[in-house]
């Protein structure tokens, strides 16, 4: 744990096992939802998930280019999404994951993982050589989601990005996309901005409108995917989804899960191709 304290124009870092660091011009937290950098708001969700990564299985009948989910009302959900390959793996790895509620974990241990396996195995058959690396609880990481959002991600040279200003739960991706923008907001503000305070207005005013959009966004389709609603799911596959398959709703999302609904880049001086294009995003500096 730590604590950054203000000292004028500056800042210090206060460890807990009482170590001090500093004084810094500006300390960058992207801790993460639970930063101990920032005040607690929010609320926690309902619904998390188990993660493990994984090694790419041989003969995989998955998309090695694409999200895989599989689903069960909005209750239950599997997930296969690759990840590439990291510096010190031997083959393509995938991330693997399962919804489920925070107040179900402790059951989930205790029914065992065989008994996990066999639900899993029930609803999508094709993750079997995954599950068999899976030998030991411990290898799955329980992610407990949060909706929050900062209302004042800066201070004296101080100022929360990412998670740490904005969380929510992952239903539309942009986790890292966000926290990326406001990363390259954050070095543009600074490079134009006359001092460090304001380099940080800078870049909180061209970040705040997206930032929000998509809390706001993100907080409507959760319980979509992840709830214990009936109805809402029975809407999302009977209706929502042979819409989705026309146009302009393959357009709008698009749009929605490349991070582009509210033109986020125009205000960072970058530009991309337009989603309906079918075109990979190409980002330019201008």
């Amino acid at each position: 744990m730590a604590s950054s304290v203000p000292d004028g124009l500056k800042r210090h870092l206060h460890f807990a096992d009482g170590g001090i660091a500093g004084p810094f011009d500006l300390i960058v937290d992207a801790l993460g939802t639970r930063t101990p950098l920032a005040p607690p708001t929010g609320r926690s969700l309902a619904y998390g998930a188990l993660w493990a990564s994984l090694d790419w299985p041989d003969g995989a009948s998955f998309d090695n280019a694409a999200l895989e989910q599989r689903y069960r009302r909005a209750s239950t959900m599997i997930g296969v999404l690759p990840i590439g390959t990291s510096s010190n793996a031997r083959r393509p790895q995938v991330a693997f994951f399962w919804s489920l509620r925070a107040d179900s974990l402790t059951a989930w241990r205790t029914a065992g993982l065989d008994a996990w396996k066999a639900e899993v195995l029930a609803l999508w058959p094709a993750c079997a050589p995954l599950l068999d690396q899976i030998v030991d609880p411990d290898q799955l990481t329980f992610a407990h989601y949060a909706h929050r959002t900062l209302r004042d991600p800066a201070e004296p040279a101080l100022i929360h990005i990412g998670d740490a200003w904005h969380s929510a739960s992952p239903q539309l991706g942009q986790g890292a996309n966000m926290a990326l923008l406001d990363a390259w907001a954050l070095a543009k503000g600074l490079r134009e901005g006359a001092s460090v305070r304001a380099g940080l207005e800078r870049a909180v005013a061209r970040r705040r409108r997206h930032v929000h959009l998509y809390q706001r966004l993100t907080a409507l389709f959760t319980p979509v995917y992840q709830s214990d609603s009936r109805l809402l799911p029975f809407v999302r596959d009977r209706l929502v989804g042979p819409m989705s398959k026309l146009w302009p709703a393959t357009w709008i999302q698009a749009a929605m899960v490349s991070g582009l609904v509210g033109n986020p880049l125009h205000p960072l001086g970058l530009d991309a191709p337009d989603p309906s294009s079918g075109n990979e995003p190409i980002w330019n500096a201008a």
